[in-house]
């Protein structure tokens, strides 16, 4: 039995990727100008350094934690709608299941929508060609 196929598209890396790329470019610029800065005041190799060294460990802990808080608030927003469509879908299920999105959705998965709205399992002309 084959497994099931993965599609693997470069869209969904693009995120770290882009966080990846843009950090590293401000890590380069600010240790670079921030050694430029220290050479010109000193010509003692150490001190130029050291303070390049401290530029990189500062800016590494700086993204650590901007990262962190940045997934954090991400996370703490997603599970505060998830636990709001969870009361809603509760409280109001017919008016929940009606909403744009869900209603919506069988129309773009190529199902037909019944008269009441709940049968979804009629294939539409359009995926009747991709059986």
């Amino acid at each position: 039995m084959k497994p099931p196929h993965r599609e693997n598209h470069l869209i969904e890396r693009i995120g770290w990727l882009r966080a990846a790329v843009l950090g590293a470019n401000d890590g380069i610029i600010s240790t670079a100008s921030l050694m430029v800065g220290v050479a010109a005041a000193s010509t003692n190799a150490s001190e130029i350094l050291v303070a390049g060294v401290a530029s990189l460990v500062a800016g590494a802990m700086s993204m650590a934690a901007g990262e962190y808080v940045s997934v954090s608030s991400q996370a703490d927003t997603e599970n505060a709608d998830l636990r709001k469509e969870q009361r809603e879908l509760a409280e109001q299920p017919e008016s929940e299941l009606t909403e744009e999105p869900v209603a919506e959705w069988p129309q773009t998965a190529g199902m037909e929508r019944s008269a009441d709205g709940w049968d979804v399992a009629q294939p539409s002309r359009r995926a009747a060609g991709l059986s």
